[in-house]
């Protein structure tokens, strides 16, 4: 018979508990102050009263307004689901002085009256301190079990500061912890510690605070190239004197790519090369769509065979408007430019070709890899290229987009040279994105190419 489920009120954590939590379980929701675990239970409270499901909300902290005045500004359907008591919120804060019995018959009314599915106990931790001793906490928590928790099929959630707590640790069913991580970048995380009869695929997840929408929960980054790609629309450009990243969401970020201009892209340790690769692919896509050129020198990895799941889906347009510079390539196609060593004459063979593109009237994005430059011409003949090749992408209002990988020598010297630096790096399995100039607040950088084209959301961390 399957088990019943009471929503989390979170997409990916339903997904992660096979659709919720069982019904009738005890949660232990934990964490520092300003973790964000009221929001985690009122978002519960919320979403499943958008299913017809009530709750009984126990505060042993705040006034029934200033919950809901907190509450609503990420999540602003709570106020018409308090006022219309399928959220009952019991506000006791004034009434613990009293004891654990008047305590106990005030909670046990309310859900009578009510007969809730879900039952929030906010927070453990202030009942022991109001009550003045943890035995009194326990006697009114042994209470709730042997008069609610053990005869009636309510989710209780029950929250607790800290992480020390045994007696809650050992009653309880589940335990999330709610956490703020500082290094090297500040970021939150929700970890399921336990989770009784319930097999978890992953257990711990970065999570943003969305308005409109409360906890926003990611999964580790885990994207793959479709089999199948597929041409996308044409962003356009909304900002005079930019072209659009390929990206709406990073065009909101940073304003897009500024024409005349070098951008900077340096990526951190271990980033996986499939996310090292979307920038490239979210602006050549954009500019193949409109007819655009595309240059790229390709990073070392690289060769013919390798880069053909990441051509673009229309091959005659691809290979009409794309050149790759690479060296040990077939001399019998267009696509594909020999890159000799020669500094020199590879240069003139790169301004030739972009010539040929900007006799045609279009703009051209222009992509570098300095890992290969740094091995093919040495750290100062690099940089001279780099500031050569600029000269012509300011004169026709292009952009290069230059690659930098952890640990070249190149990077410190093009630094000076970029007007946009832009940073990724990976983290507990997460690609998390900051501009440096202009400078940002840190994102959570997203890749996704389940459509059969690339496309990027990023969402600040907060």
């Amino acid at each position: 018979m399957p088990i019943e489920r009471i929503s989390s009120g979170i997409v990916e954590l339903d997904r992660c508990l096979q659709n919720g939590f069982p019904s009738g379980y005890v949660i232990n929701v934990r964490g520092e102050p300003g973790a964000g675990k009221t929001l985690f239970v009122t978002q519960v409270a919320t979403k499943n009263a958008e299913r017809g499901l009530k709750t009984v909300y126990v505060s042993f902290l705040e006034d029934r307004e200033k919950f809901i005045a907190a509450a609503s500004t990420l999540l602003p359907q709570v106020r018409k689901h308090v006022e219309s008591d399928i959220i009952s919120y019991v506000e006791l804060s004034s009434v613990t002085q009293a004891g654990v019995s008047p305590l106990m018959e005030l909670v046990l009314e309310r859900v009578d009256s009510v007969e809730p599915s879900i039952l929030v106990f906010d927070s453990y931790s202030a009942v022991v301190q109001a009550l003045g001793s943890e035995a009194e906490g326990r006697a009114l928590l042994n209470n709730l079990f042997s008069r609610i928790f053990s005869k009636r099929k309510v989710t209780t959630l029950i929250i607790t500061e800290g992480d020390q707590n045994d007696f809650v640790s050992y009653v309880a069913d589940g335990i999330i912890r709610m956490s703020r991580k500082s290094e090297p970048t500040s970021y939150r995380i929700l970890e399921i510690l336990k989770m009784r009869s319930v097999p978890l695929d992953e257990s711990k997840f970065l999570f943003v605070f969305e308005k409109g929408r409360g906890l926003r929960v990611f999964r580790p980054f885990n994207a793959t190239l479709s089999k199948k790609l597929k041409p996308r629309s044409a962003i356009q450009e909304k900002k005079k004197g930019y072209y659009s990243t390929g990206s709406r969401s990073l065009d909101a970020v940073i304003g897009g790519y500024q024409k005349g201009s070098l951008v900077l892209w340096e990526m951190g340790r271990d980033v996986p090369q499939l996310a090292f690769y979307s920038v490239v692919l979210l602006a050549a896509a954009n500019f193949l769509v409109q007819e655009r050129g595309v240059l790229i020198i390709p990073s070392l990895e690289f060769t013919r065979e390798s880069l053909t799941p990441f051509v673009y889906p229309n091959k005659e347009l691809f290979e009409r408007n794309t050149r790759l510079f690479m060296d040990n390539v077939p001399q019998d196609s267009e696509l594909f430019v020999q890159l000799t060593g020669d500094m020199e004459r590879d240069l003139e063979k790169w301004n030739e070709v972009y010539e040929g593109f900007k006799k045609r009237g279009v703009p051209v994005l222009k992509v570098v890899s300095l890992d290969t430059l740094e091995h093919i011409y040495g750290k100062e003949k690099s940089v001279n290229l780099v500031r050569r090749a600029y000269l012509k992408t300011s004169h026709y209002k292009d952009v290069t987009l230059l690659l930098a990988k952890p640990g070249l020598e190149i990077t410190e010297e093009v630094r000076y040279m970029a007007h946009t630096r832009l940073s990724l790096r990976f983290v507990d399995g997460y690609l998390l994105f900051k501009g440096l100039s202009p400078y940002t607040s840190d994102y959570l950088y997203e890749p996704r190419f389940s459509k059969g084209y690339p496309e990027v959301r990023l969402f600040e961390i907060n």
